[in-house]
């Protein structure tokens, strides 16, 4: 197989959830006989095949990764294989229509292991728009595809503002909006590491429950892009948070009071 349909091997798009991981999420590390690893991890690549070698690279040791999944989770193939044929054999390329890294079809690969998440956004219009057109955003447009994460309010306003500007007078209001939701969310979520903090210190995990469930169902409302109503939401969480965090900090205050 040339390299240039080799290039998908490695390009493992899911984007769902790394960096909204929650307790008991991750998949078991595989036991599963690893060759593509083997292969792509190789030094040869660096200068046969840099982009592939730099897509093994980005994988390695990210969230999905760490996680435990490999290559054939996403792309399919035969990761016990040795030959290179033997091994790539059913990987799609991207431009085949039932290929999982097709564009139109990334959603639904990422959706496999991040199935709410999925749900939300097939309520979007941007869902709608990519099944119907091929165009507009998914998972990789704004978690990227390897080392998948949630990013800074700075990239997703840009990736917002690559549709939504004044030029385009397609709602240019939206690169604002999503930086602020977005920076509530950020801060919402340093409340709620924080109390994470608290709670096992005193012995009180469990309290934790009730913090990442209203913490995640508003990140995962997100991705269904109803601004007007994420915006309520995400000051609703972040007052929430705010008073947890503030509440569980005079009582450590007191706590320490009280020790001799």
């Amino acid at each position: 197989m040339p390299y240039s349909r080799m290039l998908l091997f490695c390009c493992v798009a899911l984007a769902g959830a790394a960096g909204l991981s929650w307790p008991g999420q991750a998949a078991e590390p595989s036991k599963r006989v690893d060759r593509c690893r083997e292969c792509h991890q190789d030094e040869k690549f660096r200068v046969q095949n840099k982009k592939l070698y730099d897509y093994f690279q980005d994988w390695l040791g990210s969230a999905h990764d760490l996680a435990g999944l490999s290559c054939t989770d996403c792309h399919g193939g035969d990761a016990s294989q040795e030959g290179q044929e033997e091994a790539h054999q059913g990987v799609l390329p991207q431009s085949h229509a039932q290929s999982p890294f097709n564009y139109k079809n990334i959603p639904q690969t990422c959706g496999g292991c991040h199935p709410q998440v999925l749900q939300h956004f097939q309520k979007s219009r941007h869902y709608a728009q990519l099944k119907a057109s091929g165009r507009g955003p998914s998972c990789i447009t704004c978690h990227g595809s390897l080392d998948a994460r949630v990013y800074s309010t700075t990239i997703v306003e840009r990736s917002c503002a690559n549709c939504h500007n004044a030029k385009s007078r397609n709602r240019p209001q939206v690169t604002t909006q999503a930086k602020e939701i977005l920076g509530r969310l950020n801060h919402a979520n340093g409340y709620r590491k924080g109390l994470s903090f608290y709670y096992k210190s005193v012995g009180r995990s469990s309290e934790m429950a009730k913090v990442d469930a209203a913490y995640r169902d508003v990140v995962q409302f997100w991705h269904e892009y109803d601004f007007k109503r994420l915006d309520v939401r995400s000051r609703d969480l972040l007052a929430e948070l705010k008073a947890l965090y503030m509440k569980a900090q005079q009582e450590g205050k007191e706590r320490r009071t009280e020790q001799p």
